[in-house]
């Protein structure tokens, strides 16, 4: 009984890794089949490194989602897939999401996030070690992707047992870190960039507060606009006053966490970094958002993604200097007890009921 046991412990590595490899060509050949041969070949290549390894074996039970980018979107990209296994690997992570939903997609300005298989720590600092998010949503023509500032089609659509391929004309961008991104005059938030790095948080050795969001683990921005910045003559009189700046920008910032547009209901409460209350509202002109009862500020684009969090821009500042320093550390607190326990999405993030393996 033992030596069978002993058999059976030494051959049973052998027969999952023959699985895993048998999973990985048969996915290979589909794409060839289909004519995605650079994506074929950089797939193929999962074989050669540990990582890679891991993600052909987890391809290989439940349900997933590969968007699928053609030889003409890697023949029009900088990427070069010989250069780099890790940035190949991390590349094919972000095209990849846990489950398959698709189908549930509702029409824009609707969105829907899937949890990726891109956690690298130098690219990805959410909260409770979280993946990075993928956000796509649907119009007249099908589906399309959300990609910095761009929005990617659905061209195609094929399977491959458990993965449907959604094929894509291009390849999507890794989100960057909060200062690239808000610098980006495409989401027309710089003078936001410009008011953050202006301002020193003195607790924390001096830095400005984008630097200091740019090292937080889970950030969620409200980022008035440029012309937001332009109307706000309060932020002018507040420009002496370093601390009131820094509560009234901390009352556009939910900390330790990050909250997608899929969360912004009556039903969920978050507090801001200066410790004051949010709160959200839908009519048909569009979602809004407040801190403690000032101004109510349309979102007017959502779910632009950043390496440790998210940005929403919003069409007014949010007129809020109050502080509460006890609940913002109780909330941040509370935050990061819960993000020590995330589980890991397989269906629309931030709906519920759509858990499966944990941290």
């Amino acid at each position: 009984m033992l030596f069978a046991s002993l058999v059976l412990f030494t051959v049973l590595p052998a027969v999952l890794g023959q699985a895993w490899q048998q999973y990985l060509a048969g996915l290979v050949q589909t794409l060839n089949t289909d004519g995605l041969t650079t994506l074929a070949s950089a797939s193929a290549a999962l074989s050669s490194s540990s990582g890679g390894q891991q993600v052909a074996q987890s391809l290989s039970t439940g349900n997933w989602t590969l968007f699928a980018p053609n030889n003409q979107a890697f023949s029009s990209s900088p990427i070069n897939l010989t250069s780099d296994p890790t940035s190949i690997l991390d590349l094919l992570s972000y095209h990849i999401v846990h489950g398959n939903f698709t189908d549930q997609t509702p029409s824009y300005p609707n969105i829907t996030l899937g949890r990726t298989l891109l956690n690298d720590s130098s690219l990805v600092w959410l909260e409770g070690n979280e993946s990075q998010v993928l956000a796509w949503s649907k119009g007249s023509n099908g589906i399309f992707v959300l990609n910095n500032g761009t929005t990617v089609p659905v061209v195609n659509k094929t399977a491959y047992q458990n993965i449907e391929v959604l094929v894509i004309d291009s390849v999507l961008d890794i989100p960057q870190n909060l200062s690239n991104t808000i610098t980006n005059s495409t989401y027309d938030v710089t003078s936001v960039a410009g008011g953050l790095s202006s301002i020193t948080v003195p607790t924390n050795n001096s830095s400005t507060l984008l630097d200091v969001l740019n090292n937080a683990r889970g950030i969620t921005l409200f980022a008035p606009n440029n012309s937001a910045i332009a109307s706000a003559s309060c932020i002018g009189g507040l420009l002496p006053n370093n601390t009131a700046l820094i509560a009234l920008f901390g009352n556009h910032i939910i900390n330790a966490t990050t909250v997608y547009s899929s969360e912004f209901t009556n039903g969920n409460n978050y507090t801001s970094a200066s410790g004051e209350p949010f709160a959200f509202k839908t009519n048909s002109s569009g979602v809004y958002v407040s801190s403690a009862g000032s101004n109510w500020a349309r979102i007017m684009r959502s779910d632009v993604l950043t390496s440790n969090g998210v940005v929403h821009v919003i069409d007014s500042v949010l007129l809020d200097t109050k502080v509460n320093v006890s609940a913002a550390t109780s909330a941040y607190q509370s935050a990061t007890s819960v993000a020590a326990t995330m589980t890991t999405e397989t269906g629309p993030v931030g709906v519920a009921h759509n858990t499966s393996v944990g941290h």
